[in-house]
């Protein structure tokens, strides 16, 4: 029989284990965590001397967690990597399937077989692959790949995903934005086995949000809303120079943005010999980098619902009324529910996605 954690509006939420298919009726508490384009950890607490024995390294497990047969982002499907056990008890953490992508057997992926294919078919075909679920990922990004990319070689199947999402990222134009401004994608499963490519785009005008924060709601927790602002990432003069030919190089320079924070210059190197490929990333760099990084960390009671690529609406110094995405998650389920949201710019970005030296 499933476990029933009170939830701190006394609502139950039911946890359903199966461990290689047989029912695990020990789990006395739970916590997730989610960050974007990364895999999904889970840690259980576990109650009962014969607890432990039940799950062998490398099992695979299955948890569905929610109010009654009603389909939940909590759910999770993945494999046991490590144990620690107790006198009565212990704790096993789990990873989802991204940790069968990290780790699975080197492809070689041939340059004749990647150039002039869209990134994100290319993506979602390497995660083809043993038990992550591909079948959603079919909108494509329009976004080709091409030779400077520097795809091809040996590598495990999320080295090369990884480097197919250094790429997915588009600069948008149009009505719905009042600037030019980077729509990235992002990769994650938020549920189950099924693998997710979404964009970010907090900067379009139209967007919705599934809630708003404010210093002055009552689900806050702990230290409420910490706001973050930090400079050490800002860029606003890049230049991109050729590593074939150190004579072409291409400068783009914000001039509010160095007028506002002063000057802030790098130089990246970069695989072609095309100056106005040079250009086009030194572009996106600034539109990118030219403003400080922000980011908001909020402890929140009862907000499991949240998870990776949700926008939310935050009310509270140093901006007010400003929609920002979800870029990670920790979510604890004990007596209560506990939430951990990190909304704003990752810590990934564009210099730590293509590499400044080759």
């Amino acid at each position: 029989m499933p476990l029933p954690l009170k939830g701190s509006l006394g609502s139950n939420l039911e946890i359903d284990c199966t461990i290689e298919d047989t029912p695990f009726p020990f789990i006395v508490g739970a916590s997730y965590t989610h960050i974007i384009n990364g895999g999904r950890k889970v840690v259980l607490d576990l109650a009962g001397y014969h607890a432990i024995e039940s799950t062998p390294l490398g099992s695979k497990i299955t948890l569905r967690i929610g109010k009654g047969d009603i389909t939940h982002n909590l759910d999770f499907e993945g494999f046991i990597y490590e144990i620690e056990p107790r006198v009565s008890g212990g704790t096993i953490t789990a990873i989802d399937y991204i940790g069968q992508l990290a780790q699975s057997t080197a492809v070689e992926y041939k340059t004749k077989d990647i150039i002039g294919k869209d990134l994100y078919y290319l993506a979602a075909s390497a995660a083809n692959y043993k038990d992550v679920n591909v079948s959603g990922l079919t909108e494509g990004s329009g976004i080709i790949a091409t030779e400077d990319m520097d795809l091809q070689g040996l590598q495990t199947r999320r080295e090369f995903i990884d480097k197919c999402f250094n790429f997915m990222s588009d600069i948008v134009v149009d009505d719905f934005h009042d600037e030019p401004s980077v729509v990235n994608w992002r990769y994650a499963i938020r549920r189950n086995n099924r693998l997710d490519f979404y964009k970010e785009d907090n900067k379009n005008t139209s967007l919705g949000f599934k809630i708003k924060v404010s210093e002055k709601d009552n689900n806050l927790l702990g230290k409420g809303v910490m706001a973050s602002i930090s400079t050490s990432e800002l860029v606003n003069s890049a230049t991109y120079q050729s590593s074939l030919n150190s004579e072409i190089h291409a400068t783009v320079t914000d001039e509010q943005s160095v007028e506002q924070y002063g000057i802030a210059g790098k130089i990246y190197q970069f695989r072609t010999l095309e100056y106005d490929r040079l250009e086009e990333l030194a572009y996106k760099t600034i539109l990118i980098k030219k403003e400080p990084t922000l980011t908001y960390r909020v402890e929140l009671s009862n907000a499991e619902h949240l998870t990776l690529g949700d926008y939310v609406k935050i009310s509270a110094p140093p901006l007010e009324d400003v929609i920002l995405p979800v870029v990670e998650v920790r979510h604890i389920i004990r007596e209560s529910i506990e939430s951990i949201i990190t909304l704003g710019s990752p810590e990934v970005s564009l210099s730590e996605l293509i590499k400044s030296i080759r």
